[in-house]
């Protein structure tokens, strides 16, 4: 099992806080949690993809299951890099006051 199976089956809470840069395996990971609240300035992304370089800890199953497969697809395919009030308002986080 690899580290983001492990963590999603934990039996207790588990809350991602990002208040920096979660790209590729830190964005995964923060998929894996249950909770994840993120400044306005935290910035998500999986760049591997733009390098014909498929996520592989499931961070791209989690996240069409947080936000819908189409717009998954959208940041999937183009590597964009988001804000995280960009991932509060497509509901794949809360945000910190």
């Amino acid at each position: 099992r690899t580290t983001m199976q492990r963590v999603a089956a934990l039996h207790l809470p588990v809350i991602a806080a990002v208040d920096a840069v979660a790209l590729g395996d830190g964005f995964e990971l923060a998929l894996a949690c249950d909770i994840r609240v993120a400044s306005e300035t935290a910035i998500f992304g999986m760049p591997e993809t733009t390098l014909a370089i498929i996520p592989g800890a499931g961070g791209t199953q989690r996240l069409s299951r947080l936000i819908g497969v189409s717009r998954a697809k959208e940041l999937i395919w183009t590597g964009r890099r988001f804000s995280g009030d960009e991932a509060y308002q497509m509901g794949s986080g809360r945000q910190s006051s």
